[in-house]
């Protein structure tokens, strides 16, 4: 799902994609919570933020943060216009939990990971790109993705102002994305059920969390990007139903695994180096359920992470 209830079917078969929206619908079931009938979010418990509607990502842009929510309806390829961005300041409170889209803007349906690059924030929605300004809030761009196959845009990662990368779950595939033309090339179309994004530009390296192509669990991939199609590789032997990853300051991965996706349990979040050697584990709340589209904090000491099972975000602290 920005990985979280990503659909996992590559481009195939009507009869693969079919058993991708049934494993959807599947996953989405089992992270039913109260729906979109609550007050404002508020902290219920130190480090935890309540009230949400299936939080899907959080992105930090500069003194604020976003948090992406699906909705209350259990569809992630449905385009019913209930997703919507809640609006935070830094230090977690929630400002508007109904920040974006603005009045008079067109809906959200199943908005799901987000990026933030030259004062806008990016998020992903079914089969298109939509940006945001964060000082108006209101829509400034979107590029829809095109083609008759189904799609699920899931994550988004910057490679710079005028290029993003991009998941679909459902194709297997990640997409660098212009923004000045609103273009999609393809970089690969190999990753089964292509989730979470992260970019080391250090390297210029994408190291991309695999859900599976039927979401029975998948593997952590990586690839450089500056060639198409790219030549994509396994780090390690890392392997589960993988959804969120961020790059940490020391260079390290930090990946979520909803461990289950046909049945509710608890999720994890564990830290690998980049040849896939397990490091630690983070502590999470207890009974934390779906843990997606994570980042880092803008001290890069914390996780911000979506529960999207729970209605909740939690705030937790990096081992």
């Amino acid at each position: 799902m920005g990985n979280e209830m990503a659909i996992g079917v590559r481009r195939g078969s009507a009869v693969r994609a079919a058993g991708a929206v049934a494993g959807a619908l599947l996953l989405v079931a089992a992270v039913s919570g109260c729906g979109d009938d609550k007050k404002d979010a508020a902290a219920s418990a130190p480090g935890v933020l309540d009230g949400f509607s299936k939080p899907e990502s959080v992105v930090v842009a500069g003194d604020k943060w976003f948090v992406s929510n699906i909705g209350a309806t259990q569809e992630p390829m449905t385009k019913d216009g209930d997703g919507f961005l809640s609006r935070l300041d830094s230090t977690g409170k929630v400002i508007e939990r109904k920040a974006i889209p603005r009045a008079g803007d067109p809906p959200l349906n199943a908005p799901k990971g987000m990026a933030y690059a030259d004062n806008k924030v990016f998020v992903a929605d079914i089969d298109r790109v939509v940006g945001y300004d964060v000082d108006t809030l209101g829509q400034v761009f979107e590029a829809p993705l095109g083609g008759d196959a189904a799609a699920l845009l899931d994550d988004i990662a910057v490679l710079d102002d005028k290029t993003l990368l991009v998941t679909d779950t459902v194709r297997g595939a990640v997409y660098k994305l212009d923004i000045e033309s609103k273009k999609f090339g393809t970089l690969t179309t190999s990753i089964p059920g292509a989730n979470g994004i992260v970019l080391d530009k250090s390297t210029k390296t994408a190291y991309v969390a695999g859900l599976g192509a039927h979401f029975e669990g998948g593997d952590l991939y990586k690839f450089g990007i500056e060639h198409a199609p790219a030549a994509v590789g396994k780090v390690g032997t890392v392997h589960g139903v993988f959804d969120g990853i961020a790059l940490l300051p020391n260079g390290d991965l930090a990946v979520s695994d909803w461990v289950s996706a046909d049945k509710p349990v608890p999720g994890t979040i564990k830290i690998y180096h980049t040849d896939g050697t397990e490091v630690a584990t983070v502590k999470l709340p207890q009974d934390l359920h779906g843990p997606a589209d994570f980042t880092l904090d803008g001290a890069g000491k914390n996780l911000i992470v979506p529960a999207v099972a729970d209605d909740k975000v939690a705030i937790v602290t990096l081992p």
